[in-house]
Parts: C-alpha cells; sequence; structure tokens
C-alpha cells in the first residue's frame, strides 16, 4: 500500500478540529489580539479544559493555579497557547482512530517522555520555540497510530522490540517507509508549520542544527526511558552526537529522570483512552 493511500484512509476518521486552524489564523495576523484567541477557545470548551490541564500540570509548575483562558494566554503567551490548543487538537483527532492493534499505553508513554525531554534540552539551550518542540515530540510518532487503523497486521509487526534495534529499520522492511514519513505527510495535510513536519520528517537524522541534533536525541532516550531493559543508552546514541552537545551522564539521566516523573500528569490528558496507571 502506498503512504499517500495511508494519509487517504487515515483523513475520512480523524481531522484536525476547527478550532487548531482558527488559533493558527490569529497567530498569523498581526492584527490580532490575546482576547481574540480567548474568545476562540471560548466557544470549544473541551479543549479549553485539556489546555487548562496542560498549564496547570508539570509542563510548567506555576505557583498558583491557572484557572482560566485569559490567564492561561497572558502568563504563556499566545504561541504557547497555540502549541497546547495543537497538542491537545491532534490528540482528540487521533483518538479517532482504531489502534488497538498496538500497545496504546506503550505509544504514548514514549512520546510524552520525548516530548518532555525534547523541551527540557531546548530549555537548556534557551531555544525560544520550547513549547513548539514539546508538541513536535509528542507527536513525533503518529504515523504508527495511521498503520494500526489501516493496516493492523503491519502495525503488531512493527511494534515487536529488538534490543538496541531501531525501530524505523523494521517500519522501512515492512511497510517500505517508516512512521516518521507517514506522521510528517499527515502533518502536511493538516497544514501544521513546516518546522514542525521538517524535524518530524528527519529525525532519525542527527541533522546540522541544534533542533534536529536535540530531536534525534530526545526520541532516543525516549525509549530507554520506558524500556531500560531493551534499549541501552550507550549504544542507542552516537558518541560524537553527545559529544556536540557537550551533555555527560548525568544531564542525561536527569532528563529522563524528569520525564518519568512529569509524565505522570501529562498522560490522562493526551491519552485519556489508555489504560495505564502508571
Amino acid at each position: 500500500m502506498k503512504i499517500e493511500e495511508y494519509i487517504a484512509k487515515a483523513g475520512r476518521t480523524c481531522a484536525l478540529p476547527d478550532t487548531c486552524h482558527r488559533i493558527q489564523e490569529l497567530i498569523e495576523d498581526d492584527s490580532s489580539t490575546m482576547d481574540d484567541i480567548a474568545e476562540v477557545l471560548s466557544f470549544d470548551p473541551i479543549i479549553t479544559g485539556h489546555v487548562l490541564k496542560l498549564a496547570n500540570s508539570a509542563l510548567y509548575n506555576f505557583s498558583s493555579q491557572v484557572e482560566t483562558v485569559s490567564k492561561a494566554v497572558t502568563l504563556l503567551g499566545a504561541d504557547a497557547v497555540y502549541n497546547l490548543v495543537l497538542a491537545t487538537g491532534t490528540s482528540a483527532a487521533l483518538a479517532k482512530l482504531d489502534a488497538s492493534a498496538i500497545d496504546l499505553d506503550r505509544h504514548w508513554r514514549t512520546s510524552i517522555n520525548t516530548a518532555l525531554i525534547y523541551k527540557r534540552f531546548a530549555k537548556k539551550e534557551r531555544i525560544k520555540k520550547a513549547d513548539s518542540l514539546f508538541v513536535t515530540g509528542l507527536l513525533h510518532n503518529v504515523g504508527e497510530l495511521i498503520v494500526a487503523q489501516v493496516n493492523p497486521t503491519a502495525a503488531t509487526t512493527c511494534e515487536q522490540i529488538t534490543s538496541n534495534q531501531p525501530l524505523h529499520l523494521v517500519q522501512q522492511e515492512v511497510l517500505g517507509f517508516d512512521y516518521a514519513t507517514l506522521g510528517a505527510m499527515l502533518f502536511k495535510h493538516w497544514r501544521l508549520p513546516n518546522h514542525m513536519v521538517n524535524l518530524i520528517l528527519n529525525q532519525h537524522n542527527i541533522g546540522s542544527s541544534l533542533e534536529s541534533q536535540l530531536m534525534y536525541l530526545s526520541c532516543r532516550l525516549g525509549l530507554v526511558s520506558v524500556f531500560p531493559d531493551q534499549f541501552d543508552m550507550d549504544k542507542m546514541l552516537p558518541s560524537q552526537l553527545v559529544e556536540i552537545l557537550g551533555y555527560n551522564k548525568n544531564d542525561l539521566d536527569g532528563a529522563m529522570d524528569w520525564a518519568n516523573i512529569g509524565a505522570f500528569s501529562i498522560f490522562s490528558i493526551v491519552c485519556p483512552q489508555a489504560n495505564s496507571v502508571y
């Protein structure tokens, strides 16, 4: 089956909520205001509820509760709120896919840890788009959910973990492409930001930019943090990458520990249909 067929079939089941598109339009409109964004969110109570839960989670650790959309927009800024809307909107859209062929808990645990690790290192490097990178990490493997819906037998085969074997190589052998390529095509179809599409597409290449190097690092640490018995950090990470970034083992272990702790407050928000009790 061609990759375009996967996109077409998945598109009949799930679509990005209008709220996401509308917020994106406002972000790109220089004449829009914070009040405009808050007003759009006020018409979507489900997404608003999820945004507020994420704003009050380990993602931000505010000292007081963020109780209203207006306060969230004021404290976080329009771009950060858009990324929270995108995280909840895409998660809600993808929840409509039948992913019973795979371990959904495993999928989201790995994705959430990847996202938290990515954001931690982005903040460490003072990258301004840290919230955007969190969303990119969270959704880096959505191609798996599409394959689970369209071709469940193939998804089950690709899910089989062999110690320290890069999973994208198995996907390429079974499908003729990997989940990264499929996910990037879906996001391009949804007209999501180009930098997000490109990072997801190239997640298995170290690349020359700091964002792409951290994406590569975070995806692999996400696997190691969830499956420490199957994936060895030293074998999963090229030594030259760690040297380029200047991180030591304490930096890497600290990021994984932080993700494992923070994931608890995020899991039920982005994946309410899963069964994990963490």
